[in-house]
């Protein structure tokens, strides 16, 4: 018998059908099944915690998702989020990839270390950095107080304003180091020939970033601002951790899951996970776009 099966393997088409029926049978599980409940949950009146009042209410819930005050601050926050986090990953990136472009001593543990950020569970980085910005005991607060800066504690997290504007911060610290890798590989393959033509053509070390770095830089740049913005819409561990469901960091993804699970209601929660999921959607397919453009160059 075990020999026969060894015999049926041998054919690699059996081989392949072998291997991919228990990863369908485990997607259709645990992936595709909950999409389709979840779908269908959306068009229901679902509150978990009444589960003898369900019934279809066609749009109803989508339609409650636009109509939602809170659905709509959480997505001018994330907004605000996104544009900020995004302007200051590229930023700081490039600039640390231009700086471990340059051979020095020390470069090799400098560039081990540069990459621990990124290395981090994000709950463990939340509560990290909650530590950190704490009222009461907070490292921050006491490095400025020890520097002067401050004359007493300050409870960092108490204003929104300033706690949105931290999350970012730590989303950054934690989000820029693989953004370095893409651009720091990208500038190693830049040949030195086009720096000394440009040099020869009177380029200066401003004219040589702008005509030979940056222009090299472009396609995967507009990788890395695609895969910052689905990261920074979809953030939820860093913050969760941060603030729990404080108003101040909401995001849609923080209050999706405040609807579903802490409020019950599985229909608008449903609905809004879709909604969601289209934005995703938009900008995997531009990721893909983009992956495909290069491997295609």
């Amino acid at each position: 018998m075990n020999k026969r099966f060894l015999n049926w393997l041998d054919n690699r088409q059996h081989l392949a059908y072998t291997i991919i029926i228990p990863i369908l049978f485990l997607l259709l599980c645990f992936a595709y099944y909950p999409a389709i409940q979840s779908f269908r949950f959306s068009f229901l009146k679902y509150n978990i915690k009444m589960p003898g009042r369900i019934g279809f209410n066609g749009l109803v819930n989508y339609m409650a998702v636009l109509r939602d005050p809170q659905f709509i601050k959480s997505v001018i926050r994330v907004s605000y989020f996104m544009t900020m986090a995004t302007v200051l990953v590229v930023l700081i990136s490039l600039g640390i990839a231009l700086t471990l472009n340059v051979k020095f001593k020390g470069i090799g543990i400098l560039r081990t270390i540069i990459i621990i950020p990124w290395a981090i569970p994000p709950v463990v980085n939340g509560f990290l950095w909650k530590w950190i910005f704490n009222g009461d005991f907070g490292a921050l607060n006491g490095l400025l107080f020890q520097l002067g800066i401050i004359d007493k504690y300050q409870f960092w997290l108490n204003n929104p304003f300033v706690a949105l504007n931290l999350s970012i911060f730590m989303f950054v610290w934690r989000g820029s180091p693989f953004i370095t890798v893409l651009f720091l590989g990208v500038l190693q393959s830049i040949p030195n020939e086009l720096y000394e033509a440009a040099r020869v053509d009177g380029a200066g070390p401003l004219g040589q970033f702008f005509f030979v770095t940056v222009p090299s830089l472009q396609r995967v740049g507009a990788i890395a601002v695609i895969l910052i913005l689905i990261a920074s819409f979809t953030v939820f561990d860093d913050i969760y951790a941060l603030m729990g469901f404080d108003e101040a960091t909401k995001t849609p993804m923080i209050y999706n899951y405040e609807v579903t699970f802490e409020m019950g209601r599985f229909g608008k929660g449903s609905a809004m996970a879709y909604m969601i999921g289209i934005v995703l959607f938009i900008l995997t397919m531009l990721y893909i776009r983009m992956s495909f453009r290069k491997e295609k160059a």
